[in-house]
């Protein structure tokens, strides 16, 4: 990996520390091998030199189910959206995270004997006959050898990883080329050979709480180590009859990833597109031109405020500058029966401005769910994420050929409730109950 491509990637380290995965260093390591599994293996299965690719050729839907976070006190509210893929021959299969804020395909390698490891489902290599180790460039790690043996000199990448809802933790990995599939049955299924990124070590935090086993990131190429590591940009190639474009719809107990179509029966309006705003830096982000509280201006964009849509994170990122002014002007009211009561929380991207009720940006006590986001303010101005805050209420589909992000409001979702509180109390974080 040469200097001038991992000084970009470093560059961007400040903001993809609070989004998700940032590419933090690669280097050489040595591994140990394990030898015995990988001679075992390869008795009973014959090696296939790479993995056989089944291109996206029609419409693929992801069931995604709601989940909370596995034994941790501190995320009280947050949940994410996982869904099931199969990973080498013969499958084995894992519960994922589909992530728009990384670039990488993260799995627990077999060999990881870190808590977060060993409490989730692990990846081995050594169990697939189409796993290769492989360097950042590509090339096999030991040649001659589909699986490195013995102790070996290999490219090693560490990951800083941040979730808003659970904390930051690192992940050092090595890279495995092998198959991914997604889907099945009737809502399709495609195959794609890819490089993947198997951790050799997870920090308890954030990893051990998460209750999916890995993370594939949908970010654009420009987040991951090189276009061999990115999930819809290999999945792409080859791809026939679809649109080169992913959408979200997210629901009170589950959700669904549509691949290459739509589901228009998901909108109760029409798609509104937008450019990704500055698509080198990898994220699906779109310019904001107000933020709006009621008819409060909040942030007047004056600078420049940007949307990234985040789909592994449960609050709405703010800038840290910007949030205690937020929080103050977020005063939401519980009552009598139980309903959230507030103001809308409107962002205006020009032909369209996307509004959420206090019943969408607060938790069962009428608190405003808003994560802050420490960023350099030199650098970065009104930047804030929408996760599920956002996504519950609005259709997210991403253009990965022209970069470009559209939003619809979801079918069937519950109205807005708008009614102003009456007589509020003030409790913690700005939250209110009537009296």
């Amino acid at each position: 990996f040469s200097l001038t491509q991992l000084l970009p990637a470093m560059a961007r380290m400040t903001l993809s520390s609070i989004l998700a995965a940032g590419l933090a260093a690669l280097a050489p390591c040595l591994v140990g091998a394990d030898l015995g599994a990988a001679l075992r293996k390869s008795a009973a299965q014959a090696p296939a030199a790479l993995p056989a690719d089944a291109p996206l050729s029609s419409a693929v839907v992801i069931p995604l189910r709601r989940v909370g976070p596995r034994n941790h006190q501190g995320a009280a509210g947050a949940s994410f959206y996982v869904g099931t893929v199969s990973v080498g021959h013969p499958p084995q299969e894992l519960q994922v995270l589909f992530d728009t804020s990384s670039g990488h395909v993260l799995l627990p390698h077999r060999a990881c004997k870190s808590a977060a490891c060993l409490e989730h489902r692990r990846y081995s290599p050594w169990e697939s006959s189409t796993a290769m180790d492989m360097n950042s460039n590509g090339s096999q790690v030991q040649q001659g050898h589909r699986l490195a043996r013995g102790v070996v000199r290999r490219d090693a990448v560490t990951i800083g990883y941040t979730q808003s809802d659970l904390g930051e933790g690192d992940a050092q990995s090595v890279l495995v080329r092998d198959s991914l599939c997604v889907g099945s049955g009737a809502g399709g299924q495609a195959c794609v050979d890819l490089g993947l990124l198997a951790a050799l070590s997870l920090q308890d935090v954030p990893f051990r709480a998460m209750p999916n086993d890995g993370i594939i990131g949908l970010g654009l190429e420009s987040l991951a180590t090189g276009p061999i590591c990115s999930f819809f940009g290999r999945l792409l190639e080859g791809s026939r009859n679809v649109l080169p474009q992913f959408g979200f719809a997210f629901g009170a107990d589950s959700g669904e990833l549509h691949l290459g179509a739509h589901d228009t029966t998901k909108f109760a309006a029409p798609l509104r597109w937008f450019p990704v705003d500055h698509p080198e830096d990898g994220y699906w982000q779109v310019a904001v031109r107000a933020v709006r509280v009621g008819n409060v201006t909040v942030d007047d964009c004056k600078r420049g405020c940007h949307g990234i849509v985040d789909t592994g994170v449960s609050r709405l990122g703010v800038q840290a500058s910007n949030l205690p002014l937020l929080q103050a002007t977020l005063v939401a009211a519980l009552s009598k029966r139980g309903e959230c009561h507030g103001s809308l929380l409107s962002f205006d991207l020009g032909d369209m401005v996307l509004t959420l009720g206090p019943q969408d940006y607060t938790d069962s006590n009428c608190a405003p769910q808003l994560g802050p986001l420490s960023l350099d303010e030199s650098k970065f101005a009104g930047v804030y994420t929408f996760g599920e805050t956002v996504l519950r209420r609005y259709y997210a589909a991403f253009d990965w050929e022209k970069r470009k992000l559209g939003f619809a409001p979801l079918a069937g979702v519950s109205a807005i409730v708008k009614d102003p509180p009456r007589k509020p109390l003030m409790g913690v974080r700005g939250s209110a109950v009537l009296v």
